[in-house]
């Protein structure tokens, strides 16, 4: 009778260690499966944002082009300095 008992003791033992490494393994399972997608979903901005700094870079030179201020330049009636329109602050020693 001990015997039986002892036999039905570690069957359930086993199966309930079963059970939770079973609960254990989905839900590690499940967590892999996130963090795959939270890592996707990171990629995919990084990426966005990766582009969006490229495009915003060639927008900065295509408006700082020299062709462009020159256009400006010549449509708000500017042009090159004169003699003695360039003025420059003198060197100031520093204390």
């Amino acid at each position: 009778m001990s015997d039986s008992k002892g036999i039905a003791m570690a069957m359930a033992l086993t199966m309930g260690s079963a059970l939770i490494l079973g609960l254990v393994s989905v839900w590690l399972n499940i967590e892999r499966v996130d963090r795959a997608y939270e890592l996707r979903r990171m990629e995919k901005r990084l990426d966005e944002q990766e582009a969006l700094a490229a495009k915003l870079e060639v927008e900065k030179n295509n408006l700082l082009s020299p062709i462009r201020l020159r256009e400006l330049a010549k449509e708000y009636g500017f042009g090159p300095a004169s003699q003695g329109q360039i003025r420059r602050p003198a060197n100031k020693a520093k204390p």
